[in-house]
């Protein structure tokens, strides 16, 4: 596994960790808590491992956020497990513009 921790959090805080789908411009995977890169891995696969390794050191509070090929932003668990209570997402409608 190659990831490059950047920072520590405080552990009383309640955090999100944030794997986007395509990596940064040449640096990796980052790992994002609150808008800050706190971790950069050299593999989408590593930087979720990091994500999970994290949020279940931390607890029950800590959750993922995963980044889909569609651009959606879908909830995990700390687990890597859809929460049972997703809340419902308002209707969106898309068409097709070209």
């Amino acid at each position: 596994m190659l990831c490059l921790s950047l920072c520590f959090l405080e552990p009383s805080m309640t955090h999100v960790y944030e794997v986007p789908y395509f990596p940064e411009e040449d640096l990796g995977w980052p790992v994002r808590v609150d808008g800050r890169v706190v971790a950069r891995c050299g593999s989408r696969y590593d930087a979720l491992m990091t994500a999970m390794n994290n949020a279940a050191a931390e607890g029950g509070d800590a959750s993922i956020g995963i980044e889909g090929a569609d651009g959606v932003w879908r909830p995990f668990g700390s687990d890597a497990k859809r929460p049972a209570r997703v809340p419902r997402m308002p209707a969106r409608r898309f068409s097709v513009v070209r």
